[in-house]
């Protein structure tokens, strides 16, 4: 390479600017989506149990002999780190900045402004953590599939888009 070429390249990496980041440090909705799934999947691990307290609700308190059920098996669940906690709290429940600025969760915030989009996100959501199929779900709600995954995506580059402009570093 000659002098001149090569001082050309070094003055203009010199003269990028300090705020570009390259883009494998921007949010990108298919990350998005992704970081939205895992959050609400580590939230159904370690969430607690909703609803009535079982069988002692409404059943009279009884004794079993030893023998009457099999042995108890301790049950393996597999919790949730502390970086899964944080990140779940983030994507959930909002979070605050280093400026010390409180930001809105992820289904919150510029999404309010276009319900559509929301409620499509969630939608699919939903049946991504039920293990849906996207047709079935289009056809129960008479959506049309190929507008459904624009809305979801455009939902998810709104979300990038607030998450980069807030300077949060993607996972």
């Amino acid at each position: 390479m000659k002098a001149k070429a090569r001082k050309v390249l070094v003055e203009a990496d010199r003269d990028v600017l300090v705020h570009a980041k390259p883009q494998a440090s921007l949010w990108a909705p298919a990350m998005v989506k992704a970081a939205l799934l895992d959050a609400y999947r580590v939230l159904g691990r370690v969430g607690g149990r909703y609803g009535p307290a079982g069988m002692k609700v409404m059943w009279p308190e009884f004794h079993n002999a030893p023998g009457d059920w099999p042995a108890d098996v301790p049950k393996l669940h597999r919790t949730a780190t502390r970086r899964e906690m944080a990140r779940m709290e983030m994507v959930v429940l909002g979070w605050r900045d280093d400026d010390g600025r409180d930001h809105a969760s992820w289904l919150a915030g510029p999404l309010l402004s276009v319900p559509e989009y929301r409620d499509k996100l969630v939608a699919w959501l939903h049946a991504e953590l039920r293990g849906e199929n996207l047709e079935d779900l289009c056809r129960r709600k008479l959506w049309v599939r190929s507008t459904f995954v624009r809305h979801v995506t455009r939902a998810a580059g709104m979300i990038a888009d607030r998450l980069n402009r807030a300077g949060l570093e993607p996972w």
